[in-house]
């Protein structure tokens, strides 16, 4: 008697399943192997997690470790962490507890009003703003910032100051329910940046305030310059903050050495790259990025060629709301020579594609950065004032 098809199948399926079964023990053991010669030969099952995380350290063979437990604990993490289907698993259990309960897998990103995402370091600094305190901090910094302007412009270079905005301040509307626990007033959190544009200002610091300018074009487009699923502003904030920059270039210049941009976006339900960052975060099995955000266009007046800030050295230094910025202003702005220095140290990047050529800078990877034509200092308001990066490039430029 012939075996039912559907029979047939189920059969196939059950044996497929058992030499999975058999299969994952040989393949961790494989796992556990491949970590100490070729991680890359790893075998795991499902999408990659997403996030930066550190290799737990090998166990360590000893009667001492024994005796404290430490040994077990180590080779339990190394043979989990080798498991094939970890992956898949992590993914299904952080979908069922995000679409349950809407607990998010990352334990630093918090979920706000219309599904809009951030990193909790955001909500405490935001909650932490305290006018009486940042004045006389911000005051030492700007003189700072003014002794290295004075470096560059003694040497007839341009220097400019750039402040980013922070998704949290741009939309605490999104997050009441999180920030109703902050100890500090309303004029704390929303008074801190118009006091350090008044402080920059009187100490003559060429600045570029793209967090002021970002807060004020808040409903002038259809969609929020904030992705729900991202930190980073998105493509046409980017294209305003790249506009302020090239002006303030040429006022600087004296002339158009700069193009003016002319640029044109479209609304997408479709988010990649870093407008969906923090979404890939969740490490969920199903991330749902189709929401609202744009699409930049530009139409270039001539050939950066032809265009004489293109001949220049430029350098800019930020965290990463500099490294969305970078690549449109090599490939669109003409800043051809640009060299984006990430946290200072951490890599360096630079090409059309703007591509990491170096990690794990030193000083004396910086000490170059002095002879620059145009230097852009990049912090992000949630950072000041006097950021890590913007301080050791004060202290290594001018040694002190």
């Amino acid at each position: 008697m012939s075996t039912p098809p559907a029979s047939s199948a189920w059969n196939r399926l059950g044996l497929a399943a058992a030499s999975l079964l058999l299969l994952l023990p040989l393949l961790t053991l494989w796992n556990l192997a491949a970590q100490s010669f070729a991680p890359k030969l790893a075998v795991m099952i499902g999408p990659k997690l997403s996030g930066v995380t550190e290799a737990a350290p090998p166990p360590v063979w000893s009667l001492l470790s024994f005796a404290d437990g430490s040994l077990q604990k180590g080779v339990t993490n190394a043979i989990s962490n080798a498991f094939p289907l970890r992956p898949l698993l992590i993914r299904i259990n952080n979908q069922i507890r995000y679409k349950l309960f809407g607990n998010a897998g990352a334990t630093d990103v918090i979920t706000g009003e219309h599904a809009q995402l951030i990193q909790r370091i955001y909500i405490d600094e935001y909650c932490a703003r305290n006018l009486a305190a940042f004045e006389p901090m911000a005051r030492d910094w700007a003189a700072k910032l003014k002794e290295i302007q004075d470096f560059y412009t003694a040497r007839g270079k341009i220097f400019i100051y750039l402040i980013t905005p922070s998704k949290l301040a741009y939309m605490p509307e999104n997050f009441v329910r999180q920030l109703s626990s902050c100890t500090n007033s309303e004029r704390d959190r929303s008074g801190t940046l118009p006091l350090y544009g008044r402080l920059l200002k009187d100490a003559g610091v060429h600045v570029v305030d793209a967090a002021s300018l970002i807060h004020g074009l808040k409903g002038k487009y259809e969609i929020d310059l904030f992705p729900a699923g991202g930190v980073h502003w998105n493509a046409i904030a980017v294209a305003n903050a790249e506009d302020a920059i090239l002006a303030e270039i040429n006022r600087q210049a004296g002339s158009a050495i700069a193009p003016k941009l002319s640029w044109k976006y479209k609304v997408v339900d479709r988010a990649k790259g870093t407008d969906r960052d923090l979404l890939d975060l969740l490490n969920v099995l199903s991330p749902n990025a189709r929401y609202a955000t744009a699409r930049v266009t530009y139409q270039p007046a001539k050939a950066c060629d032809e265009t004489p800030v293109a001949s220049l050295k430029a350098v800019m230094v930020g965290d990463s709301f500099a490294g969305t910025l970078g690549q449109t202003l090599i490939n669109d702005g003409c800043l051809s020579r640009l060299e984006g220095y990430n946290y200072l140290y951490r890599g360096l990047s630079a090409g059309p594609g703007y591509k990491t050529v170096k990690d794990r800078l030193t000083a004396s990877d910086i000490l170059p950065l002095r002879d620059a034509d145009i230097v852009i200092i990049e912090e992000n308001e949630s950072l000041l004032p006097a950021s890590a990066h913007a301080m050791e490039f004060y202290r290594v430029i001018l040694g002190r």
